[in-house]
């Protein structure tokens, strides 16, 4: 991808006047008002194209992952909580995913278990999955019995090094 040209969004802090800038190794292109338009237009076209091939439940479940990448922005300042560089964000973005998706993966029985103690820390967890702790457990055992009781309790660390964290990254907005 070095030779591809990106879109980076309008910084407020950055000086550039809040107009979308292309970037490409280096170089830089200020884009005119009606270039920004049409890219608007596409987009909008194609986002209603891709909702219309899509299940009402997929659809959904898009939107519900989409809410909780917006409430993480607002609330951390980044798309997602891995961007952060916090310790267990890829498994609670994964989890996040897992279960906006209906999926039972081991990243998301770790968030459905840790589930208040994320809420609290401002993470928006939704629905969760029923009885985390032993389907998770049972999940590492069938993987390899003999380790299951050292890895349940290195995903629930993982999970209390990544609440802690959490506290010091959020922003409040009082």
């Amino acid at each position: 991808m070095s030779g591809c040209w990106s879109l980076s969004a309008p910084s407020r802090h950055s000086g550039d006047g809040g107009e979308p800038i292309l970037r490409k190794e280096g170089r830089s292109l200020r884009l005119p008002d009606e270039v920004r338009e049409s890219f608007r237009r596409y987009g909008r076209a194609g986002g209603r194209a891709r909702a219309a091939l899509l299940t009402p439940e997929r659809r959904s479940q898009v939107a519900r992952r989409a809410a909780a990448a917006r409430w993480i922005r607002e609330r951390f300042g980044a798309a997602s909580v891995e961007a952060l560089g916090l310790p267990g964000g890829d498994i609670v973005d994964a989890g996040l995913d897992d279960l906006a998706m209906g999926k039972a993966t081991e990243e998301s029985l770790a968030v459905s278990l840790a589930a208040p103690r994320l809420r609290r820390e401002g993470i928006p967890v939704g629905a969760t999955l029923e009885e985390p702790e032993s389907r998770l457990y049972a999940s590492l055992a069938a993987a390899n019995p003999d380790l299951a009781h050292a890895r349940y309790g290195a995903w629930l660390r993982r999970m209390v090094s990544f609440a802690d964290a959490c506290r010091s990254a959020r922003i409040d907005r009082d």
